[in-house]
């Protein structure tokens, strides 16, 4: 169980965390023994009235001062650090403090701070991991590529160890910009591994987290860590990220082809159904122009057979009455004289 007061401090952190303290360093970092580790942090406000220290906290532990600086006077280092490995310097804007020849004791998180008249501030937490010959080591597994969001992502680690599985803790850390510390976001029951084959000598269990990746609030590089005597080994870590959203200008691009293509076949759908019209307008046209030459054939055909009886009518009616008619016309002097 954790203790009280580290729960305190990590929510803290998260609270008070202000952007009056900058941390340089990356939320995780790692050295192998003998190493020498720089760590900086800067300040919004260079006031050199204000102290500025450094503090370390391991797991499951109460932080600890390192150090402290005012001004240019030497800086203040407890007994519980060795003056030889550690130093605080003043730089342009902030404070550095230089770990020289690393152990796996000087392992856990870093932050410094600043205290004015009446606030104090911290920066956010960067992890220092000490590797080398260990009796644990942590394998992770990788994400193939970039996720889609809501995805259901799962992460894999592998422990091997000399120490029991039920004598371990396994931890999920996340970390990702704009975070105060890695947040730990899963505790791994010692029910919850499932055991992989190795070597009677040694212990190997497989862990599985499993996590949908909704938003940019669930990306980051996720860490499996397990604790141990008093220890902590962190895993490679495995970065989960979301895919890339549609460039707009393609986009644009396919919504334009898309309209282009629309409008081809409402014309070609057009073009078709008017020349279809056309052509039924044609034929109708020429059935009217062959009924009414027909009709015009039959009306003849029909005034000749009448003017033929016509005829024959007239001319025996003639021959039966033998009726004679005959005008003749004269001019108007013939009519004077014929009076």
């Amino acid at each position: 169980m954790m203790d009280p007061a580290v729960i305190i401090i990590l929510l803290l952190y998260r609270i008070d965390s202000t952007q009056a303290v900058r941390n340089s360093e990356p939320l995780v970092i790692s050295a192998e023994p003998g190493e020498a580790v720089n760590l900086t942090c800067t300040f919004v406000d260079d006031s050199k009235k204000d102290v500025r220290m450094w503090y370390k906290q391991r797991l499951e532990h109460a932080p600890l001062e390192v150090g402290s600086k005012f001004e240019d006077k030497p800086a203040v280092i407890p007994g519980k650090f060795d003056k030889s490995r550690f130093k605080l310097n003043r730089i342009a804007s902030g404070i550095s403090l230089s770990i020289e020849r690393v152990t796996k004791e000087d392992e856990g998180m870093y932050f410094c701070g600043e205290t004015g008249k009446k606030t104090l501030d911290f920066s956010t937490a960067t992890f220092l991991a000490v590797t080398g010959q260990s009796d644990i080591s942590v394998l992770q597994t990788s994400v193939r590529g970039s996720v889609s969001p809501g995805e259901l992502v799962t992460l894999q680690c592998t422990v091997i160890s000399e120490i029991r599985a039920a004598d371990l803790r396994v931890l999920w850390f996340r970390a990702a910009a704009g975070q105060s510390f890695p947040e730990i976001i899963y505790t791994h029951q010692n029910s919850s591994s499932r055991q992989c084959e190795i070597s009677s000598s040694t212990s190997c269990s497989l862990y599985e987290f499993s996590k949908n990746i909704l938003d940019q609030h669930h990306t980051g590089t996720y860490y499996c860590a397990v604790a141990a005597c008093g220890k902590i080994i962190f895993g490679n870590g495995t970065s989960v990220e979301l895919k890339d959203p549609v460039v707009p200008v393609m986009l644009t691009l396919a919504v334009f082809s898309a309209v282009c293509v629309a409008v081809i076949c409402t014309q070609t759908i057009l073009i078709h159904k008017l020349r279809k019209s056309e052509h039924c307008a044609e034929r109708v046209q020429q059935g009217a122009v062959s009924e009414w030459t027909t009709r015009q054939d039959s009306d003849s055909e029909e005034f000749d057979f009448t003017a033929l009886r016509f005829s024959e009518k007239m001319k025996r009616r003639a021959l039966k009455e033998k009726v004679f008619t005959r005008v003749r016309f004269f001019p108007v002097s013939d009519y004077r004289a014929i009076q």
